[in-house]
């Protein structure tokens, strides 16, 4: 009970500290559990249920900011959602090796992501042509998605997410931004449903093997919501992005700390 406690706190601290850039902590949810002795089938979806009730808890906030781009969720939203399923299904049949050098590439990405220096913008372009593009106007603003590759992306977020237990937000984020020149602020709302429905999908496809912590789960997502709302409601005088480029740099001093232990 009183490592669960400390966890609690850990997370609480995490996504505070996370909530103030923008961001929600899931990329450290499974790296911390893995730390405090979970194993890597144990700690996916633990995660997932963190990920679960912090995303429904910020989409409650977006949704009323009239942010979130429902058409474009819906559409490219399914094959994320069918593959993070297939991926928890899966992973209990995945060796633990192969699960966690998979959490640390996919943590070098987020790092790597999170270090770049970005102005918050997509950049203004004339939409691309072809039949293949689905031309979108959401809040006055046009974009044009490339619906077979950013299928194809999603798609393997998806299965990634449901597989090792972490959000695909910082990965979707960069597919609608730099892709499909969506803005930032409707990138970050329509991101945030979309990751609600795929850690729920993932964390189904966990519970087919009865190897969910419910409990365990529960305690640390109240912890991980009060620290979001904590967060989102904290002014910080320091720069944003500085501070975005800081936690990329942790993420990836985690990513080499899993690495090193495969050896």
């Amino acid at each position: 009970m009183a490592q669960l406690l400390l966890l609690a706190l850990v997370f609480f601290v995490i996504s505070t500290v996370f909530s103030m850039i923008g961001m929600g902590g899931g990329i450290l949810y499974v790296p911390v559990l893995l730390f405090a002795g979970f194993s890597i089938k144990q700690a996916p979806p633990i995660s997932l249920i963190l990920i679960v009730a912090t995303s429904a808890a910020a989409l409650f906030t977006f949704w009323r900011s009239r942010k979130v781009d429902w058409k474009l969720a819906l559409v490219i939203d399914p094959p994320t959602d069918v593959m993070a399923f297939v991926g928890g299904y899966l992973s209990a049949r995945v060796p633990e090796a192969a699960l966690q050098a998979t959490l640390a590439g996919v943590l070098v990405v987020a790092g790597t992501l999170m270090t770049r220096r970005s102005s918050g913008q997509a950049n203004a372009r004339a939409l691309p042509t072809g039949w293949w593009h689905w031309h979108r106007r959401f809040n006055d603003v046009a974009y044009s998605v490339n619906l077979p590759l950013v299928l194809t992306a999603t798609a393997l977020v998806g299965i990634l997410s449901g597989m090792i237990g972490i959000t695909g937000g910082i990965i979707k984020l960069p597919i609608m931004v730099l892709l499909c020149g969506v803005p930032m602020d409707v990138a970050v709302a329509t991101s945030t449903a979309m990751v609600a429905v795929t850690a729920t999908s993932g964390l189904a496809g966990h519970a087919l093997h009865g190897v969910v912590q419910w409990r365990t789960g529960t305690v640390l997502a109240v912890a991980a919501v009060a620290g979001g709302l904590l967060g989102s409601r904290i002014s910080v005088s320091a720069d944003k992005g500085r501070l975005k480029r800081l936690f990329g740099f942790v993420v990836l001093l985690i990513a080499f700390r899993l690495a090193i232990g495969l050896f």
